[in-house]
């Protein structure tokens, strides 16, 4: 009966910790993965983003995450750009999207003192 338990128990906990959303980016040898417990939305968005090396997670240094919508007919280009914490290895990103549709990412990071720029999109 406990061995059960503890299976449910690590099941729950696997299943709560899961995310809805992740993209992942290549660029140069990296791939920075971004992660979300939900799906984009307008409005708040958290999300965590981390930087990896032969499927090891890096600190990196200036780490900046864009988001873009480009220019349509009657509608300026719109930029919005997250706030990032680092917590060790895993960043923390907060975004605030006006709208939904076709967002262009870009990821912007240093390492080894080299510029490296990693670009996808999303759809919501």
């Amino acid at each position: 009966m406990h061995k059960v338990l503890a299976l449910v128990f690590v099941g729950a906990l696997f299943v709560s910790n899961a995310f809805s959303f992740q993209k992942v980016l290549q660029t140069n040898g990296f791939e920075v993965v971004l992660e979300s417990q939900k799906n984009f939305v307008s409005g708040k968005n958290d999300f965590t983003i981390q930087v990896k090396s032969n499927n090891k997670a890096l600190k990196v240094e200036n780490l900046s995450v864009r988001f873009i919508m480009p220019e349509m007919p009657g509608m300026p280009k719109m930029v919005e750009k997250a706030e990032i914490t680092p917590h060790d290895s895993i960043y923390k990103g907060v975004v605030y999207f006006p709208h939904g549709g076709t967002w262009q990412i870009r990821v912007g990071f240093s390492s080894d003192k080299k510029d490296y720029q990693a670009k996808g999109s999303i759809d919501f």
